[in-house]
Order: C-alpha cells, then sequence, then structure tokens
C-alpha cells in the first residue's frame, strides 16, 4: 500500500497471478479517464459545476451508482439478445457483474440473494430478482427495503459529487473496440437464406416482438467483459469507473469514509472488480464527513492479503465452480425461469423451478412470472438466429428452444411470433430440402433430430453453503432419456403436420403481407408431407394424397398473387411442382391401363372429405389432413389442375390422357429433364386412342375420320420428338410402327371411300402412296434399331408389320389387276413378284425365330407366288419357251408345296383343301411329265379324305365338292384315254409333301371311272355330298 499524498506516484505492475488473469474486456464504448488527485479536504458534499449535466456525464452518472445500485432489471436477457447465437455455444453464464459478486461473496455474507436463472443452450442468464417487484414475499420485507432506500441515496449522491470533482481535474479519452471481437463479430450475409429451394426468408418477416431490449443507440454498460475465471466463461455487463493516464494507464477509484476499515466483503467486492475489468491498481480515496483525507494505492494481487480483509481466493474460485455445477444440474430446462433464493441469515441456498410454480397454481395477472415474456421473446431470437444460419445440427436446440417458448407466449398476444414458432417447429421435422431418385421420386432427408427429456427433476432444489464452497462437490447425476423423432419419419410428418395446423389457425384469416408469407411457407410444407405419403403407399389412398398434395401447391400458387402481388418462388417449387404434377398424372395413366375406377372415386370434394375420415377413423397414425384441404381448397383458382380432377366425372379415355398431358407439359416446362419419356408415352396413347375410334363404326363420315387420322399422325410426331429427347430408341421404333399403321390404315380407307361398299377393283394412286409411305416408317424403325438383337420383340413385330404391308400390296395388285396390254400386266407381274419375295424373306425369318402366327401369312405368301406362277402358265396370250415353263412349273410346284406345309402346319384345313386341289389342277394340265403326274394327283386328292371328314360344318363345303367331283372324274377319263391310247402310267414313287405317303396305284382306270361316275349320277341333293366325295376317295385306295 502506498499513500498517494505523501509520496510520489510509482510506476504501476500490470502482472497479476497468473489463476486470476483475466481476458481483456470488450465494450461498445470504453469510458477511461485520467486520473488526477484531488486536495486535501476537498470538500464533495458540494456538487461541482458539471454535476447531472449531460453528454458526457451520463456515463459518470451510470458509473457513480455502480457500487451502491442494483443491476438493471432482466439485464442479462437483454444483454444476450444483442449477441449472436455463439455466445451460447461458449459462455457458461451471462449476467451484471454485480449480481457474479453477490453470488461469489454468498461464503462471507449474510445477506439475503434472490436471482432469476434462465438456461439458454450452455449458458446460465442471471438476473436480480427483487423481491419488493413480485407477490412472492411479504408486506414486512417490502418495509424493510424501504427503510434502507433513504440512507442509500444519501450515499450515491456522495459517490457521484466525489467522482464529478475528480471528472474536472481529468481528460476523457475513449477507446474504440478491437477489430478482431469474435463475440459482437456479425454473422455473414450469406446465410441469411434459410429456407432451403425457397426465395423467401423466413428472416424478411417483420417479426412483431414485445419490447424487451434497449431501445436504438441505448447502452446498459459501459463496457461488456468475456471474462474466463477459472475456467468459467462469463460475459458480464460492468459500469465500474475506471482512471488513467501518464504512468497510470488502469486504475479503478473507490470512495471510503475512515471510519470504516476495508472489511472482507468489500476487498472482495474490490478484488473481484479489478480481475473482471483486467485492472492492476485500485486507488482507495479516504473521507470524513464528505472531505478528503487521504488515498491509498492498491496492487490487485495484493488485495486479498489486508488487514482486516484476508480471504483466500482459492476458496473463491472453487465456489465459483460449485455455484456453476449446481445450477448447470438443476436449471436443466430451456425457457424455464429458476429462482435462486437465499434468506438473510439462512446457509441454504433454494433453487425453485418458477415457471412450474405459476402453472400448479391459480394465479392472478399481477401474480404470473414476470420473466415469460422476455424469456419468450430470447429464446424465440436465439431460436431464429440459430434457424437462419442453416446448420442441421442446430436444430434440436432450435426445437427445444421454440417448444419452452409457446407456452410463454401469452395466448392472445403476438399471434405472428407464435405462428412463425410452429412454423419453425415443422421444419425441424420436416425439411425442405429432398432428393430426386432416377425415377423421379421424391425422397425426404430424414435428419435425426432429438429432444431432451428429463425425469424426476424436483421443483426446488436445495443446496448449503458448506457444500457449495466444497471443492470436491460434484452433482448428482441428472437421469434422462433421448428419443429419436426423426427415426419413424411417420411420427416426424405427423407432429411437423400438428405445428402447421396450428400455425394455420393463428393466421388463416389475415391477409397482411407476412401472414401471406408464412402461409405460403406452410402450404409448401404440407404439400410435400403429402407428396410423400402418395409415394409410400401403394393402396386407393396414394391417389388422394398425391391429390392433395397438389390442392396445397395450387393454393400456394393462389397465395402468389393476393393482393395483386406477386412474391417470387425459387427452385424448390418448381422441382416440387413438377415431380407432383407428374405423380398425380401416373397415377391416372396407371388408373388408365389398368381399366380401374380409381380416378372416378375421387370425383367431388364430399367423395375426398368421407374418404379421408373413413382412413382416418381406421388408422390412429394416419395423417388427419380434413382441415387442411378444406382451407386451401376455399382459395383454390378455378382452373387449377387439383379443381379439375377434383371436379371431373372422367367419362372417356381421352379426358385423361388430355389431363395428364397438360399436367406433363407444365412439369416439363419447370424442368426440360422431368416427364420426356412421359409426354411420348401420353402423346402415343392420344393416337392409338384416336385410331382405335375409327375401327369403332362403319358409318363415320370421311371428313371424320380424315381428322382422327390426322390428330394421330400428329400425336405420334410429338411422341417421337420427345423421346428422341431422352434418346429412346426403342420406343421410337414402336411410334415408327404406329406412324406405318397409320399410313397403312388410310390407303385401306382411301379405297374404302373411292369405291364404296359394291367393292374395290385396281390400286389407287393415292392408296399406294400411303402404302409406301407406310413401308418407309416401317423401315425407320427397324433402321433405329440398327440389328435384331437390339430389342428381339420389336424387331420383329415391326417387320410382321412390314411385311403385311408388302403382302397386302401385292394382293391388292395381283388380285385387281387392271386389264392393260401385255407389257404392263408382265410390269406388275414382276411388282407384285418382287413385293411378295419381300414379304416372303420377312415371314420366313419369323418362323425362323419362333413366332408361330407367322406360319399362316407365310402359307399365304406362298398360295399368292404360286398363283401368280401358274397363271402365268396358263396365260393363252403369251406363250413361253419350254424352260421359262419348266422353271415356272418347278417354281409354282415350290410354293404350293410350301403353302400346303404351312396351312397344315398351322391347322388351317380349309387354306390346306384349296390349295391343295389348286396345285392337283397344276399338275394335271401344266406339268411337263403328265404319265407320272396323273398317279401323283390321284394319290393327293385321296390323301384329303381325313381332312374332308372335319368339313361338314364350312359353308362352302358343296362347292368345294362340285370342284372335286370334276377333278376326280377329268383325272380318271384322262386316265383312260391314255390308257386307250397304250400309254403307261409310271407309278409314284412316294407321297406330296403333306400328304399320304402310301403310294396309290389305280391298275384298271376304266372301271375307277365308271364307278365315280355311277356314283355321282346317282346322287341325290338331299343327301350329304361331302360323304359320297369321301366314299368315293375311300373306295379309290382300294
Amino acid at each position: 500500500m502506498k499513500n498517494l499524498l505523501n509520496s510520489a506516484l510509482a510506476p504501476v505492475s500490470k502482472n497479476t497471478k497468473e489463476t486470476c488473469e483475466p481476458e481483456k474486456y470488450i465494450a461498445n464504448e470504453e469510458f477511461s479517464q485520467h486520473f488526477s488527485l484531488l486536495s486535501l479536504q476537498t470538500n464533495i458534499n458540494r456538487a461541482p459545476a458539471n454535476w447531472l449535466r449531460g453528454g458526457v456525464d451520463d456515463h459518470v452518472n451510470e458509473s457513480c451508482h455502480w457500487d451502491i445500485s442494483a443491476a438493471p432489471e432482466m439485464s442479462a436477457i437483454k444483454m444476450a439478445s444483442k449477441y449472436d447465437t455463439n455466445v451460447f455455444k461458449t459462455t457458461d453464464v451471462i449476467a451484471d457483474s454485480r449480481n457474479v459478486k453477490k453470488l461469489l461473496k454468498i461464503e462471507h455474507s449474510d445477506s439475503e440473494i434472490s436471482m432469476a436463472v434462465h438456461r439458454i443452450g450452455r449458458s446460465l442468464l442471471v438476473d436480480e430478482f427483487p423481491l419488493t417487484s413480485n407477490s412472492f414475499v411479504n408486506s414486512k420485507s417490502k418495509k424493510n427495503k424501504k427503510r434502507n432506500r433513504t440512507a442509500m441515496n444519501s450515499h450515491s449522491n456522495l459517490v457521484s459529487k466525489f467522482l464529478y470533482h475528480t471528472m474536472l481535474k481529468n481528460n476523457y479519452l475513449t477507446f474504440s473496440n478491437p477489430s478482431n471481437d469474435l463475440v459482437l463479430r456479425k454473422r455473414s450475409a450469406s446465410q441469411s437464406d434459410i429456407i432451403v429451394g425457397m426465395g423467401d426468408p423466413l428472416s424478411r418477416l417483420e417479426i412483431d416482438l414485445p419490447t424487451t431490449s434497449t431501445a436504438p443507440g441505448e447502452t446498459l454498460y459501459n463496457r461488456t467483459v468475456f471474462w474466463n475465471f477459472k475456467d468459467i466463461a462469463m460475459l458480464l455487463g460492468n459500469n465500474m469507473p475506471i482512471f488513467g493516464g501518464g504512468e497510470y494507464p488502469a486504475i479503478s477509484l473507490k470512495l471510503r469514509d475512515m471510519r470504516e476499515p476495508i472489511n472482507i466483503l468489500t476487498g472482495i467486492d474490490c478484488w473481484l472488480d479489478n480481475l473482471i475489468c483486467n485492472v492492476p491498481e485500485l486507488a482507495m480515496c479516504w473521507h470524513l464527513d464528505g472531505f478528503v483525507q487521504s488515498y491509498d494505492l492498491y496492487k490487485t494481487e495484493d488485495i486479498p492479503d489486508l488487514t482486516d480483509s484476508k480471504f483466500s481466493p482459492n476458496v473463491i474460485q472453487n465456489l465459483a465452480s460449485n455455484i456453476l455445477k449446481f445450477l448447470q444440474a438443476n436449471a436443466v430446462k430451456e425457457g424455464n425461469t429458476y429462482w435462486l433464493y437465499k434468506a438473510k441469515g439462512d446457509d441454504i441456498v433454494k433453487l425453485y423451478d418458477l415457471s412450474s410454480i405459476c402453472k400448479g397454481s391459480n394465479m392472478n395477472a399481477n401474480e404470473t412470472n414476470p420473466f415469460s415474456v422476455p424469456v419468450a421473446m430470447l429464446c424465440f431470437k436465439v431460436a431464429q438466429k440459430l434457424y437462419e444460419e442453416g446448420n442441421s445440427a442446430n436444430r434440436s436446440t432450435i426445437y427445444t428452444l421454440l417448444k419452452n417458448c409457446l407456452p410463454l407466449i401469452p395466448p392472445t398476444a403476438y399471434r405472428q411470433m407464435r405462428a412463425t414458432c410452429h412454423f419453425i417447429i415443422s421444419d425441424m421435422f420436416l425439411s425442405s430440402t429432398f432428393d430426386v431418385s432416377k425415377d423421379n421420386k421424391v425422397v425426404l432427408k430424414a435428419a435425426p433430430l432429438y429432444e431432451c427429456r428429463f425425469n424426476n427433476v424436483p421443483d426446488v432444489c436445495v443446496c448449503t453453503k458448506d457444500c457449495l464452497l466444497d471443492s470436491e462437490w460434484e452433482p448428482e447425476e441428472v437421469h434422462y432419456c433421448w428419443f429419436d423423432i426423426a427415426s419413424d419419419l411417420k411420427k416426424q410428418k405427423k407432429v411437423a403436420l400438428d405445428h402447421i395446423i396450428s400455425a394455420l389457425d393463428l393466421i388463416e384469416d389475415s391477409m397482411q403481407a407476412w401472414a401471406v408469407k408464412l402461409q405460403k411457407l406452410l402450404v409448401f410444407k404440407v404439400s410435400l408431407i403429402f407428396l410423400h405419403e402418395a409415394e409410400i403407399t401403394k393402396d386407393k389412398t396414394s391417389l388422394i394424397n398425391a391429390v392433395l398434395s397438389l390442392v396445397c401447391l395450387d393454393a400456394y400458387n393462389a397465395l402468389l398473387y393476393i393482393n395483386d402481388t406477386l412474391y417470387e418462388h425459387g427452385y424448390g417449387y418448381s422441382i416440387l411442382r413438377s415431380l407432383l404434377l407428374c405423380n398425380v398424372s401416373d397415377h391416372i395413366l396407371n388408373d388408365i391401363m389398368q381399366t380401374s375406377s380409381h380416378s372416378n372415386m375421387i370425383c367431388s370434394r364430399e367423395n375426398v372429405i368421407d374418404l379421408m375420415s373413413t382412413k382416418s377413423s381406421s388408422s390412429s397414425n394416419y395423417l388427419d389432413h380434413k382441415k387442411i384441404y378444406e382451407w386451401c381448397f376455399k382459395i383454390l383458382p378455378d382452373l387449377c389442375f387439383s379443381k379439375r380432377i377434383i371436379q371431373s366425372n372422367f367419362e372417356t379415355k381421352e379426358e385423361k390422357l388430355l389431363l395428364c398431358l397438360d399436367m406433363y407439359l407444365e412439369a416439363h416446362r419447370y424442368n426440360d429433364n422431368i416427364a420426356v419419356k412421359k409426354l411420348g408415352f401420353v402423346y402415343n396413347e392420344l393416337g392409338s386412342y384416336n385410331l382405335n375410334l375409327i375401327h369403332l363404326p362403319d358409318s363415320l363420315e370421311e371428313e371424320v375420320v380424315k381428322k382422327l387420322l390426322k390428330q394421330s399422325f400428329e400425336h405420334y410426331q410429338s411422341a417421337i420428338s420427345y423421346f428422341r429427347k431422352c434418346h429412346d430408341t426403342h420406343n421410337i421404333a414402336l411410334i415408327y410402327s404406329n406412324l406405318g399403321k397409320v399410313m397403312r390404315i388410310s390407303g385401306q380407307l382411301q379405297a374404302k371411300f373411292h369405291y364404296g361398299p359394291e367393292g374395290r377393283s385396281e390400286l389407287l394412286f393415292e392408296e399406294r402412296k400411303f402404302y409406301e409411305e407406310a413401308i418407309s416408317y416401317y423401315n425407320q424403325g427397324l433402321d433405329t434399331l440398327r440389328k435384331p438383337s437390339a430389342q428381339k420383340d420389336i424387331w420383329w413385330t415391326i417387320s410382321s408389320e412390314l411385311s403385311g404391308v408388302y403382302f397386302s400390296i401385292a394382293a391388292i395388285m395381283q388380285d385387281y389387276t387392271p386389264a392393260t396390254n401385255l407389257t404392263q400386266r408382265s410390269d406388275i407381274a414382276r411388282e407384285v413378284t418382287n413385293y411378295l419375295h419381300k414379304a416372303l424373306r420377312i415371314s420366313e425369318g419369323l418362323v425362323r425365330e419362333g413366332f408361330s402366327n407367322a406360319s399362316v401369312r407365310t402359307g399365304g405368301i406362298h398360295h399368292k407366288l404360286a398363283s401368280l406362277y401358274h397363271n402365268q402358265l396358263r396365260d393363252p396370250e403369251k406363250p413361253l419357251p419350254a424352260k421359262r415353263s419348266k422353271r415356272l412349273f418347278e417354281q409354282a410346284t415350290t410354293h404350293y408345296t410350301n403353302a400346303i406345309s404351312y396351312f397344315k402346319e398351322a391347322g388351317l384345313e380349309v387354306s390346306y383343301v384349296q390349295v391343295t386341289m389348286e396345285y392337283v389342277g397344276l399338275l394335271q394340265y401344266l406339268s411337263p411329265t403328265p404319265l407320272s403326274s396323273l398317279p401323283l394327283c390321284i394319290m393327293t386328292i385321296v390323301s384329303l379324305t381325313p381332312y374332308l371328314h372335319r368339313m361338314r360344318h364350312i359353308k362352302n363345303s358343296v362347292k368345294m365338292c362340285n370342284i372335286l367331283e370334276t377333278q376326280i372324274l377329268s383325272l380318271l377319263k384322262t386316265m383312260v384315254l391314255l390308257s386307250k391310247q397304250g400309254k403307261t402310267l409310271e407309278k409314284p414313287k412316294s407321297g406330296i409333301v403333306g400328304g399320304e405317303k402310301d403310294v396309290i396305284q389305280i391298275a384298271d382306270p376304266k372301271v375307277a371311272y365308271t364307278l365315280a361316275l355311277r356314283g355321282f349320277q346317282n346322287y341325290d341333293a338331299e343327301k350329304d355330298k361331302l360323304s359320297l366325295v369321301i366314299k368315293i376317295l375311300e373306295s379309290l385306295k382300294t
């Protein structure tokens, strides 16, 4: 200790004990004064000229009451609201430094302690809880407080005048904040967009919050200190006057009566003040009845060793550590108000859960917890700041803060804040972030979210002073359990939906800008929930959920134009809407393909409500969405998709397809990569639908048919354009096949409308042009696949269609050859032969690949070729050379035998018999070797016997029998004539292909002819001629 009036000022040591060395202090505006001494016998009872004059004196006025005044009401809450969320992660205690000093003097003081404690994250907020301002103490205690007020005011005025006298002799200095202050660092602007995928961040909403913080420009403290005390991180407000200058850059100044030496409480108080503010020395001014007597200078580290005020710094440090552990162990519920109380002269410190006491008692409005609204606002601000940071690791903290905030808000006040709380909680359980799978399915990210529950925590926690002073004391273990709501996605969505409904209840009738914005966010979130429900359900409710999701999104769209104001939305909306439109369209398309009635079940609004109610009553876990549906439906525009779906009857397939087309097109406008293949599919279905209408009534007018064909063609062209975008070669090939079908049908109808019902004639030019275009489209389809192995079924399906077109055009040209000159007929024959060979090459390939249906067409093509060569052989106007005739005969024979074989294999008995009879005619009249052909003809006709048995019910059996009669008699008569001429018939080596394998030889043709002729002459018209033919053929065998 040095007497400053009797000795020169010595240099001040800036070293303090390492264990107590504080961190640098942080202030909005540091208050520091050059220090200058007052003269002896200065009368500080007399007010100086600058006393309470304003300006810089405002800081002096705040500082002069520092030692003798209580902390401001809710100072910790107000101070905490000024800092970002990092404070609550790194700070253990936030308080006025006077409140901390009271707690650290608890061992040596018998005075009453009454403080409110709140927990926000890691931090404990400690505030003065004056008993005079609440109803928890009796009137006698209030009267005792009033008696001391007069004495305190007198001392406060004396200290104030003393400091102002000192100010007159010193210069005022101001220091700015360090630029690297981590506590005051502002949040980066890049974190402002808090809604993932939405262009409407919640931070832009002007929340109508209660006023609990300081007014703009107002400061609670001259300095805010971030202080570490034995590993306890504290954020403290401090107004202690600090002087300095010259040899004394930092020194604290105290005024004390000479008749009152420094006691242990004063020593602890001064020591803690200097440690907190990092002041190395204390100047004590002694006065007697207001007249200055002397100054003493003390180093901070020497204060604990002063006479009459000795104390142990280690005891103070252990006390601080144990008080913190006690509060951390018992003040565990964020948002609750805890009352830390020690009665005067009592050794027991009690911690009451004031929030639980208020809830459990029937208190009137004046007796409710005074900290409820301020704490609620602080919880909301901290949660909102954490939410704006966008860090998913904070979601559990955000949920806990807001869950505790909601009960603290008065039910009829701060509607906007309550609605916002509900929205943020819903977003915690269901973030706007979602994945899109390869098949365009929306997958919600269910990130872990935990809520902490504490069990068996008493409303009152008791701890003695001895327990607090025991450095070995540890808090009792708190038993709590964690439950992961996010692990059950159904429960997660249910909780989110409950909070969304609560928010909508608060703002459903409000048209204010902030309410409309919040309504947008809420219905967007609900739409996402229902879309996911549609994805995970497989029954009829899947479509209902998809439609409900669309209802919500259409309501969101309607809210964009409320009050003629267009609100922007971001990419999240476009992705969700495109996926949702695809989802609903997929359901309708499935309904079309399966010919089910799911879509018709939601044809009315009442049916939707009934189905929702039925499902809700049968499953307790099912989402009850009737309330949201009703709210959204009343704001839907008339032309929106959801209303069209709900109010449509879907009488035709085309109505469903056109609705799907509109939805897919809108989805595609939002995202070029979505619904590309689906658009191609819908256009293909529309084309096929129009094409199928042509086959229904035969009485369709020509203009109607042409219109349907044109629409089908345009739909198929559109389908190809979309399949090309996604490089779907298989579907491109199929659409080319459908285009070929359109051209083929166009050619058929061209002839039908031209010739009318009487029958057709030669091939029309327009008809042939359509067939050639059909051939071109079929070939383009095959070229798209490049090779059969690319897609075997598609390749051979298109090939079959192409073969059919070749066969059709050849058959028409062959059957309706115009009566032209010989050269033109030869050209037509060559062209027909070319078409038939192309068709045959494809058809035989199909047979080799195992397509059984191709056997019929292959047999028909062989039959057509055989008939063509047969006709050329018997053309009387064109004599043929022997070699040419022989070649044509061989070709005709080959094709006849192949046709007979294919028809027999296919089981076409009528065609088999007819072709066999034509073949017999070829052998009988045009064979170059009639002596060997005639027995073969007889044997071939006889081989038809088994098939004739099964043809009794055929309409043309009589006509066929007449032809057989003529052929049998003609063959036998020819054999008789050759026998008379002495010519011997050659014995056939074997039967024909598909006929009898046993060789049949007629020894006496004349007898056989006579028996056959008599049999046919004795035929009675009323009898079955087929039986007669069969009887005669059987007789020829023997």
